[in-house]
């Protein structure tokens, strides 16, 4: 019997904006704000098939784009560009997440529980089950807030409430590297379990011998790119070999190759790399796409008349009569200092946008 396809994935990427402030966000809506936010790409085409039954580990190093990976798969965030496909219910569990710290561990496995729809008998009948699963420590402060507990409590209370639900794909993010050996044995058998009864679960952990139990395949992700992918025999001891080499080199090169690869990636050269392909695996979704001009002018005309509006308001001036006389609402110095104000930002911004696309050409 041929095995379902559960995840399939092409040519997926993600772009984040590097904002250092929080009025970057604004100034890249205003058209004199141009400011050439600097972006990052975690993923760059990442290309996999996941099947019915598989156990599939995710290697690669801090920053490499594993954790970005796996919020896509489960829809936490949605890609740039590329084409993804789910067949299933998936749960995602990572230290502490989902968690309400102001909660108590009793509280926090009903809300937890109710998000993902058992009724109220499902979660009295199997709310012991979730507790003992977590261990001793949990068991001890299960009625104190989750904010008192350590980062591996955290994980274990969040990893007993996902593995007592029946999801089809199960994503597993660094959740079981912070538990004690007992807990990992019990996370490790759960995991058998659910591989017998034919569910998918996808693995992370910085812990090769996690993998190896764990795992029958390895995708193995570096700088966004999958490098290789194939049993844990073949990979993981490439992997390790790549690692040890890569932590040979100081601090400050890693850092150099992190930074320089994220910003090393153009949507268009990917396109081109793969010219069969169907080309809207390589355009960007609406909503990653950057403002135009256009956009940016009404939201500027909009932010003007909602400010308009509101003097009016305040100063308790008939909308009609306020556009048929503006000079009620703002004094014509006022007009003229507004307008000096608008023009002197759009000159610097332009300058500033300048400036900053001659220095990104010299460092290149």
């Amino acid at each position: 019997m041929e095995k379902q396809l559960k995840i399939s994935a092409r040519y997926l990427t993600k772009e984040y904006d590097m904002m250092k402030t929080k009025s970057d966000m604004l100034k890249t809506l205003m058209p004199f704000g141009n400011t050439k936010i600097e972006q990052f790409w975690a993923l760059k085409g990442v290309s996999f098939d996941v099947y019915e039954g598989d156990s599939v580990g995710i290697v690669g190093l801090n920053g490499g784009g594993k954790s970005t990976l796996l919020n896509i798969v489960s829809q936490i965030i949605p890609p740039t560009s590329g084409e993804l496909t789910v067949n299933g219910t998936t749960n995602i569990i990572s230290v502490g997440a989902g968690l309400n710290l102001n909660l108590t561990g009793r509280e926090n496995i009903i809300m937890k529980c109710e998000m993902l729809g058992m009724s109220s008998a499902e979660i009295d009948a199997k709310m012991d089950d979730i507790i003992n699963f977590a261990g001793d420590q949990v068991i001890g402060k299960i009625d104190q807030p989750v904010k008192t507990y350590s980062s591996g409590m955290k994980s274990r209370l969040g990893f007993s409430v996902l593995v007592h639900q029946d999801p089809d794909i199960l994503i597993i993010d660094e959740a079981l590297s912070v538990g004690d050996a007992p807990f990992f044995e019990k996370g490790v058998a759960r995991m058998k379990q659910f591989k017998a009864e034919g569910k998918t679960i996808l693995f992370v952990s910085h812990s090769l011998s996690q993998v190896e139990t764990l795992c029958d395949k390895v995708i193995w992700i570096d700088h966004g790119r999958v490098v290789m992918e194939g049993s844990a025999e073949t990979v993981l001891p490439q992997f390790e070999k790549f690692q040890r080499e890569y932590n040979k080199q100081s601090k400050a090169e890693r850092a150099r190759i992190t930074h320089e690869s994220g910003r090393s990636f153009d949507l268009e050269a990917l396109r081109q790399e793969h010219p069969t392909e169907p080309a809207s695996y390589f355009q960007r979704r609406l909503y990653d796409q950057p403002f135009t001009w256009a956009t940016k002018l009404v939201l500027t005309f909009l932010t003007f008349l909602l400010a308009f509006t509101v003097a009016a308001s305040i100063k308790d001036i008939p909308f009609r009569t306020a556009v048929m006389e503006p000079l009620t609402v703002v004094s014509l110095r006022s007009w003229i200092i507004l307008i000096v104000v608008i023009v002197a930002m759009v000159v610097g911004g332009i300058l500033i946008h300048n400036h900053k696309e001659r220095q990104v050409r010299s460092d290149d």
